[in-house]
């Protein structure tokens, strides 16, 4: 990983946790300000237990990289952005740095708090602990036909398939907005709003990295095994509280593609994440996904508002980890 440092911020103290950083194999760059001369903190030049910092960065120009990346040079058009850390307490670049999908360290306003006085070392320790791997998740079942690109609407003329779940990529903005611009994809799904904004596809896949990475969800692509080489169908997401949630697109609904992904997801959360419980919900009129839930083993638990947005009132299911033979 790479550890962006606000040169403001850099204490003497952090220097031996920075080195050991070093040693494990990640790098850290000092970020100053245009004419500041004290690119290097610590005044302690020559001890053994000393970090120098693996390059220098421009803070201003960094930020202006950030707000247009078609015209900068720096770090933010790196791809592995989600793999960058960013410690700093300026509230501009906490916040355009969360948006690249950066995760950050700072006294206030990051996602991890870090006073001043305290260490280096056991905070990144502590976010590194909290990464999750992220596994592919693969069904072998051929219990579907999937159809075809080429028709659509066709169910005939191609073989069964077995289904996986891969990692999203960079590369996966473009089917996703593809799929997403159908009106179709909003009526029944709380988080796809049409019409579908330019770039929101992007901004997704930032925030699914982000949260992967403070250990707060996994998300997938759902691939089809007979479709190589073609596009995903669909995506599928698990939050570190059991919420799971999916949409697979408009020609490829109604083929138990969502139940199988789900059944992967539902599968990994209790044999792998350990979670003690799973949990859905979907709009009144969704009766497809209530059928897939059911089918997961879900309990109906009835209607009741969302936590994050009171006026909006869905069915919630639930499948408790004692409760499923998996």
């Amino acid at each position: 990983m790479r550890l962006l440092i606000d040169g403001d911020l850099l204490q003497s103290h952090w220097l031996p946790d920075l080195r050991a950083w070093q040693r494990a194999g990640h790098s850290w760059w000092l970020l100053g300000r245009r004419g500041d001369n004290n690119a290097f903190c610590g005044g302690v030049r020559g001890q053994e237990s000393v970090s120098y910092p693996d390059g220098l960065l421009d803070a201003s120009a960094l930020l202006a990289d950030w707000l247009a990346p078609e015209q900068g040079k720096g770090l933010a058009s790196d791809q592995a952005a989600h793999r960058q850390v960013l410690l700093s307490s300026a509230s501009a670049l906490l916040v355009l740095a969360k948006e690249q999908g950066l995760l950050t360290l700072g006294p206030s306003g990051a996602d991890q708090p870090l006073p001043l006085d305290q260490a280096l070392g056991p905070a990144l320790t502590r976010l590194q602990a909290r990464r999750l791997t992220l596994p592919c998740l693969r069904d072998t079942l051929v219990s579907f036909s999937a159809r075809s690109p080429a028709a659509p609407h066709s169910r005939r003329g191609v073989p069964t398939s077995a289904i996986c779940l891969r990692p999203l990529v960079a590369a996966d903005a473009s089917w996703i907005e593809n799929y997403c611009l159908d009106p179709a994809m909003a009526r029944y799904t709380l988080h796809i709003p049409h019409p579908y904004p330019e770039d929101a596809a992007h901004e997704w896949l930032q925030l699914c990295w982000r949260k992967q990475a403070l250990g707060l969800a996994w998300s997938w692509a759902i691939w089809l095994d007979a479709q190589r080489g073609a596009a995903p169908v669909g995506t599928v997401s698990l939050s570190s509280q059991g919420s799971l949630a999916w949409w697979v697109g408009v020609p490829w609904q109604g083929l138990g593609i969502a139940t199988r992904a789900g059944a992967l997801v539902r599968d990994f959360a209790f044999a792998s994440a350990h979670l003690p419980e799973v949990s859905a919900c979907h709009m009144a009129g969704n009766l497809a996904s209530g059928r897939v839930m059911a089918k997961l083993g879900m309990t109906d638990q009835g209607m009741a508002p969302l936590t994050e947005r009171s006026a909006c009132v869905v069915r919630h299911w639930r499948l408790r980890r004692d409760a499923c033979s998996i």
